[in-house]
């Protein structure tokens, strides 16, 4: 199983039951004019930088903190929709996503969590 918890200004940590370690961070506001959640940043772990390090050391991350936002969206009654600006770092270019409501079902069936009441 995994949990994840956070703190009063919406910053959000991920870990698995079986590992002490954070293993992804992410930042979220609630973007009540578009109906969704903006994601203003998500990371993994230093250990799972792949060009740093030549390899992952924990799988689907990112997923993981995509399932995170979509559950907050649905708590704030945004239907799971989530939203970001993200950028190619090879290419330095930047572009707008949104995951709408039928991507974060068809997320949520594979990304399963329990809060934690821990504060960072």
């Amino acid at each position: 199983m995994c949990f994840f918890s956070h703190d009063s200004s919406g910053d959000y940590e991920f870990n698995n039951e079986n590992a002490v370690d954070i293993q992804g961070l992410i930042a979220l506001t609630d973007d009540s004019q578009s109906n969704a959640v903006y994601i203003n940043w998500a990371c993994t772990s230093p250990e799972n930088n792949v060009w740093r390090n030549g390899s992952k050391l924990y799988e689907e991350v990112g997923g993981h903190l995509f399932g995170i936002a979509i559950n907050v969206s649905e708590q704030r009654e945004h239907g799971g929709c989530v939203h970001a600006i993200a950028i190619v770092i090879r290419i330095m270019h930047p572009y707008h996503f949104v995951i709408e409501e039928e991507n974060a079902r068809k997320i949520k069936e594979v990304y399963k969590y329990e809060w934690s009441d821990e504060e960072l």
